[in-house]
């Protein structure tokens, strides 16, 4: 079995459904055996009433014929009837008054099953008959005239054999209901993990940007359909708040770019006009209007990235190719620090994501390499898969983070580095973290002894 089925059987065996089931099967089968351990001690109870009600009539019917009077009689009798017994399990033994067996077999008469002194003339014990058989004997010992015994007695052991097939019949017969039970819920089961698997997929088709995607449902159908529909809802008014959204800041940005970019053209002309401190002021001005031209764009690629709405579309990719563009775009950076890009991946590792946002993603992760490692240090660029992920990272020998302020590092506008001597504005890791998140993965920055080591890790490409 493959481990795509095991986990498809593991997800079944987990539905609400199949757990009810096989909770109601449990409890009714421990029910049922209850139910078999008491009805078989009751059946062995009205059993061993029965036998005494038989023994009490036989002895009855001897008095009634006064046959119960002398031992010899007794036996004589006994004789006669003897071939025409149809009960194997009836036993029947005269003593004479010396205690010496005129009829039946001795061996099946208890001796010492009543304890001194004995205040009944009843029998109750296991013994072995001639052949050597057990036997569960019970009977009644009735003393006759002359001092003799006559002991009339069945053996139980048959009778309650037959009766205890009763309990398990019945038993084996809830079992085969109670599997019949489970079986029967599998189907329904089946289908309801389908639709939750349907409702999963809608959701993860969502997040992955195709805001289009639905859940399937019937509007007059049982809980799940309304749970669809509720989801839809959420869904439908999400889209609408996204819209708007998206209107207002493009609406923003549509009337600060434009007053924005002329501020810069103005500033550019009046520069050309001046000299001396003014101009440098003016060009400082002019840096500053870029700054906010520049924040504001990645604020806004940030904006669409997390909400999906970006152009983004999946596919294969060679990792290696990627990290030689990459180091090809920042090789001149790099020359200017004397640092060395170094590449670690297999030739025929691949990724799956859209190769713009990751080629974004490692740009912005080795801009903060170059910026805070050391000169002359090397950087490190390394694509490897393991278990079902990809797993990119940049690593650098610089002062790296304190473990403490990992997760600030990533929030947004968060700059560990408050001296302003180094230029950006904090929005780098929570757009590579916004990529990652938009391909399944996350961003984690560990420590690489010594320096930074960033992690981007996506879902793996599998080959089919």
């Amino acid at each position: 079995m493959s481990w795509g089925s095991t986990r498809n059987l593991r997800l079944l065996l987990n539905t609400s459904n199949f757990r009810q089931a096989a909770t109601i099967a449990f409890i009714c089968l421990l029910v049922a055996l209850l139910s078999m351990v008491f009805s078989n001690h009751l059946l062995e109870i009205v059993m061993r009433s029965h036998v005494r009600d038989m023994i009490l009539t036989d002895i009855r019917t001897q008095q009634l014929y006064g046959r119960l009077t002398e031992a010899s009689t007794v036996a004589e009798a006994l004789n006669y009837r003897h071939p025409f017994e149809l009960r194997k399990d009836r036993h029947s033994i005269v003593f004479d008054a010396s205690g010496q067996p005129l009829y039946g077999d001795p061996r099946l008469m208890p001796r010492d099953s009543c304890p001194a002194p004995c205040t009944t003339n009843w029998r109750h014990a296991e013994l072995l008959d001639s052949k050597g058989r057990a036997t569960e004997i019970l009977g009644l010992v009735v003393p006759l005239s002359d001092g003799g015994q006559y002991f009339s007695a069945y053996d139980l052991r048959p009778m309650l054999e037959r009766t205890r097939i009763i309990p398990l019949i019945a038993g084996a017969s809830l079992l085969v209901i109670l599997l019949s039970i489970m079986l029967i819920s599998l189907p329904f089961s089946i289908r309801n993990l389908s639709r939750i698997n349907r409702i999963r997929d809608a959701l993860g088709r969502y997040a992955s940007g195709d805001h289009t995607a639905m859940v399937p449902y019937d509007r007059q159908g049982d809980e799940f359909d309304q749970l669809g529909n509720e989801i839809n809802q959420g869904l439908h008014r999400i889209n609408r708040l996204m819209g708007e959204v998206q209107h207002i800041t493009s609406h923003i940005a549509h009337e600060l770019r434009t007053p924005l970019t002329r501020l810069q053209g103005r500033l550019l002309n009046v520069a050309d006009m001046v000299d001396g401190d003014a101009r440098d002021e003016l060009q400082r001005a002019i840096q500053d209007g870029e700054r906010i031209q520049n924040l504001f764009r990645a604020v806004m690629r940030i904006a669409e990235v997390e909400t999906g709405r970006c152009a983004h579309q999946f596919a294969p990719i060679q990792a290696r190719q990627l990290l030689e563009d990459i180091r090809e775009y920042y090789l001149p950076l790099a020359e200017e620090r004397d640092c060395e890009l170094l590449i670690q991946t297999d030739d025929d590792c691949q990724l799956y994501g859209d190769q713009a946002l990751l080629f974004q993603a490692l740009a912005n992760l080795i801009d903060n390499a170059l910026k805070y490692g050391p000169v002359g240090k090397p950087i490190t660029l390394d694509i490897h898969n393991l278990y079902g992920w990809s797993r990119i990272s940049v690593a650098d020998q610089g002062l790296g983070i304190p473990h403490q302020l990992n997760d600030k590092a990533i929030e947004r506008f968060q700059r560990l580095d408050t001296s302003g001597s180094t230029p950006g504005n904090g929005l780098g890791l929570t757009l590579t973290k916004a990529i990652a998140d938009l391909h399944g993965g996350e961003l984690t920055l560990e420590d690489n002894q010594p320096g930074l080591r960033a992690v981007l890790k996506i879902r793996a490409f599998e080959r089919n």
